[in-house]
């Protein structure tokens, strides 16, 4: 028998007395291990791309069972449902009714926004929508170039009205603007108090040298990081913890995959078979490879025999993964639902014992070396934007 321990469980109503928090890198920065995603707060229900309606009074009670669980970390972006995820967060922080500094607000700016005199009116606008004075942390969402930026520029819909993240055009995006603009830009919005932290999602090496050459302080790289696509560990790891980076996981139940819900590739939803782990001909992906399907499931195989052994669901394991690697300070985890934000506590509570972790890792090097080292989970080859 596998054993994992359980250093704690924190009940669903009381205030936080247990949640660890984590410094990002050297920067100051102190996040709750378990940060609070907000890409689902404004959806408008199934035919949107999250499947699940959330209005005000909704997200209102999923931020108060965060926040009382013990998450001080809320994670948004502006083109999350165009500006009402932060709009939703930033009532719910408003009405919650608790004192500013119990809680840390980080959002993301679009790469088509980061031209010159466009970041400061594009941060102004993320202040208003979050009714704060100030930041905690704005990461660039992407990287600034016309790959990048073409993943935004479509206009393109899905039924629902949210933004179709399958399409991109590049014909649509005007030259880029230099990226060490932005990241100038950026430091003295830092300088005047309404950022306090500057960060960077989705960057690789050669991006993150090209930010750091301004002089500007990164506190944060904000990457996909998963039991089946560590891409990360290759390059961009290494390279943040040497610098005093820390790193924000996402995606850490990899859109359902490690919840072992799906039994193969044809029932997973078709905007979630887009990634690099499925063929590049199925509906909606444009990345162009073969995929690794058949590798994918006998991992999860794998993951699903381990968790059983050990006698703990997936997804918890799954979700404490992360925070048993190099340089991670925080891992995001989304919730439509108060059930999900209890098992997503109970997760953070949930030390991997050396021979169980040894086995995960194991059991999924042989995906992580298949897949290699492009961080660009939906785009592939030459085209992959994470550099």
């Amino acid at each position: 028998m596998l054993h994992l321990h359980i250093l704690h469980r924190i009940p669903q109503t009381k205030r936080n007395m247990a949640l660890e928090i984590r410094e990002s890198g050297s920067s100051g920065l102190k996040l709750s291990v378990v940060g609070f995603g907000c890409w689902q707060l404004g959806q408008k229900g199934e035919a949107d791309y999250w499947g699940a309606e959330v209005d005000q009074k909704k997200a209102n009670e999923l931020v108060k069972l965060a926040h009382d669980a013990g998450v001080t970390y809320f994670d948004t972006a502006e083109d999350y449902a165009a500006g009402e995820s932060e709009r939703q967060l930033g009532q719910a922080l408003k009405e919650l009714g608790v004192a500013r500094e119990s809680y840390v607000v980080g959002t993301k700016i679009l790469p088509n926004h980061c031209g010159k005199g466009d970041v400061r009116k594009y941060t102004e606008e993320m202040l208003e929508r979050l009714q704060i004075d100030s930041l905690d942390l704005l990461m660039v969402h992407w990287p600034i170039d016309k790959n990048s930026m073409a993943h935004f520029a479509s206009g393109a819909t899905i039924a629902g009205g949210g933004r179709d993240y399958a399409v991109s055009d590049q014909d649509a995006v005007p030259d880029a603007p230099p990226a060490e603009q932005a990241f100038i830009e950026l430091a003295a919005l830092q300088k005047e108090g309404k950022i306090k932290h500057i960060g960077t999602s989705n960057f690789g090496v050669t991006q993150l040298k090209a930010a750091l050459s301004t002089g500007a302080k990164i506190s944060v790289n904000q990457v996909c990081y998963n039991m089946i696509f560590r891409a990360v560990e290759f390059d961009i790891i290494p390279f943040c913890k040497a610098n005093n980076i820390g790193v924000i996981a996402y995606s850490v139940l990899m859109q359902g995959l490690l919840t072992g819900k799906y039994a193969t590739a044809d029932d997973v939803p078709i905007y979630r078979a887009r990634t690099r782990h499925f063929d590049g001909k199925r509906d909606k992906s444009r990345h162009g490879e073969g995929g690794q399907e058949e590798l994918l499931f006998k991992t999860l195989a794998d993951i699903k025999t381990i968790a059983a052994e050990a006698g703990v669901p997936m997804s918890d394991l799954a979700l404490a993964w992360p925070l048993h690697m190099d340089n991670v300070c925080c891992v995001i985890a989304g919730a439509t639902k108060a059930s999900q934000i209890e098992s997503n506590m109970r997760a953070a509570g949930i030390t991997i014992a050396p021979d169980v972790l040894q086995k995960l890792n194991d059991a999924t090097d042989a995906l992580k070396q298949a897949m290699g080292s492009n961080a660009d989970l939906w785009q592939g080859g030459s085209d992959g934007r994470i550099m």
